[in-house]
């Protein structure tokens, strides 16, 4: 008689994948593959991939969205690369975002932190006992 062993196959959780956890239609792991593939940062973080495949997600959404009322409104069944172009260009959030303005103060810099010594957590037991 052949004993079974402690894992059996029937055992396992199923997995879920990243983006059906995420609520996205947008695949995770095929947006994570591509940034790290397009060596675009030394490090990724884990929920890098999530946000831009939440974002492109939005992105594709709103852009359908405005072309298809485009669509309707032309009485016309299918969505045409003219009804997207119009759709960027009618929406204002898409066509600043499309156009690259990243508006940026290049004569100011950034301010940085200045590091505060902080009271040693030795000094401040002392203080409290008297």
């Amino acid at each position: 008689k052949a004993k079974k062993s402690r894992t059996s196959r029937t055992s396992r959780t199923s997995h879920t994948s990243r983006t059906s956890r995420a609520g996205l239609l947008f695949s995770v792991s095929r947006v994570d593959r591509q940034l790290r593939r397009g060596h675009f940062a030394e490090r990724i973080g884990a929920k890098a991939p999530i946000f831009l495949a939440a974002v492109l997600q939005w992105v594709t959404q709103e852009t359908l969205d405005v072309a298809g009322k485009l669509s309707k409104k032309s009485k016309q069944h299918c969505i045409s690369p003219s009804h997207l172009q119009a759709a960027m260009q009618k929406c204002p959030v898409l066509r600043h975002l499309l156009q690259g303005d990243v508006s940026r103060c290049v004569s100011s810099p950034v301010p940085q932190r200045q590091r505060v010594a902080s009271p040693s957590k030795k000094k401040m037991t002392k203080s409290k006992k008297r």
